[in-house]
């Protein structure tokens, strides 16, 4: 039956693409976006498309602007994408007297997009699929001296000799990731305030996997390998990984804690074939790209495995530079490009429009473009 869909989030190529598999479906879709310029802003795919208030600079106009489209146009489901799913999930009482809202209220997700409280949650669990990294956290904004510091990482094992991922709890796209000895930690966290995760560096691949789950019952997985990326987990190539232990971890984690939503998880795969979760996307990934652009058939199987292969055509020329460019070609020559849609060419050429826009509005700021993407929507644990 098709419903009336407002999705949020118009700036991510994988929203597009998501976009394609509603519409596929026969459903209605909206927009609404708080980017002036972003890929979705001139698709046909959307019924319309709407400018609404950064959720960064006003929180409760934002909130506002989207009960005031989910009225106007009878929404039955919204579904947050980016970042904004914590803005969305903070009113979720709110925007539930309105439409469904597909997401976790805010004092669930939160948990997991934590890089450290995430990996709490497998603690003592799921030790037939997965084993726990070693992590600590620290909110230095409370901390007061460098001792203060140093007696935590002493209490907590750190060992001076050995190499340790450092990240804030907080962060997106691997950009504020070190790498640092346990030696070097002390003079991070003194000088720089944030809540730091310490996790041991393990040596491996990287997985990703996402999942939409409905009351705890998986509908959708998929997995791909980390091979081509701009930076250091920014994806751009997305070939199918099966492995029945990771689809199976996966299931159980989304039973076990009854999930709604979307869902992603980046683990590292060792030499030994053992798998070591390092942090969770309560929201939507490029493994949503994996699933084919067709009429959904009827199954008996409790959920579906994506298993198609597609990329982001434009981000995959400049590994023309950096790797055999006959192989690349031959790889482009096996994926879809998650974008290109002959049936609605405004997206393919908004997403340089977009990327422009960002890349402009970075240098006036002097972060990175990265940074940019998700200044007005990230989440960084403030409620």
């Amino acid at each position: 039956m098709s419903i009336n869909i407002l999705l949020t989030g118009g700036r991510a190529p994988a929203t597009y693409y998501l976009a394609r598999l509603l519409r596929q479906q026969g459903n209605t879709l909206f927009m609404a976006e708080s980017l002036p310029k972003h890929l979705c802003m001139r698709s046909n795919l959307f019924q319309k498309s709407f400018r609404v208030n950064s959720p960064n600079d006003n929180r409760h106009a934002y909130i506002e602007d989207l009960i005031q489209i989910i009225q106007e146009c009878k929404i039955d489901l919204l579904i947050p994408t980016c970042e904004e799913v914590f803005h969305i999930a903070y009113a979720y009482d709110q925007l539930s007297k309105y439409c469904r809202v597909f997401c976790e209220p805010l004092d669930i997700i939160k948990t997991f997009h934590h890089k450290g409280l995430f990996i709490n949650t497998l603690r003592n669990k799921f030790s037939e699929y997965i084993h726990v990294p070693f992590t600590v956290f620290i909110d230095t904004t409370k901390t007061n001296s460098r001792a203060e510091i140093s007696n935590y990482l002493e209490a907590n094992s750190i060992n001076f000799i050995k190499e340790y991922v450092c990240k804030p709890a907080y962060s997106r796209f691997g950009t504020e990731v070190v790498f640092k000895k346990g030696s070097e930690i002390l003079d991070l966290l003194f000088l720089k305030k944030n809540i730091w995760v310490i996790q041991e560096k393990i040596k491996g691949i990287q997985i990703c996997t996402y999942a939409i789950a409905d009351n705890g019952h998986m509908r959708l997985f998929s997995a791909y390998q980390t091979n081509d990326s701009v930076g250091l987990s920014a994806t751009i190539y997305f070939e199918p990984y099966i492995n029945r232990k990771l689809e199976e971890f996966v299931r159980r984690y989304i039973e076990e804690y009854k999930y709604t939503g979307q869902i992603a998880f980046d683990l590292i795969l060792t030499d030994n074939d053992e798998f070591y979760p390092i942090e969770c996307n309560p929201r939507t990934t490029s493994g949503v790209c994996l699933f084919p652009l067709a009429q959904r058939q009827q199954t008996t199987e409790p959920y579906i495995v994506g298993t198609e292969t597609t990329m982001l055509g434009l981000a995959m020329l400049q590994t023309f530079f950096s790797k055999n460019i006959m192989k690349q070609i031959h790889k482009m020559t096996r994926a879809k490009d998650i974008v290109w849609n002959t049936k609605d060419p405004n997206a393919f050429f908004d997403q340089i429009t977009s990327f422009l826009y960002l890349l402009k509005e970075s240098r006036k700021r002097k972060i990175s473009s990265y940074q940019m993407s998700t200044l007005d929507i990230e989440w960084n644990g403030k409620e």
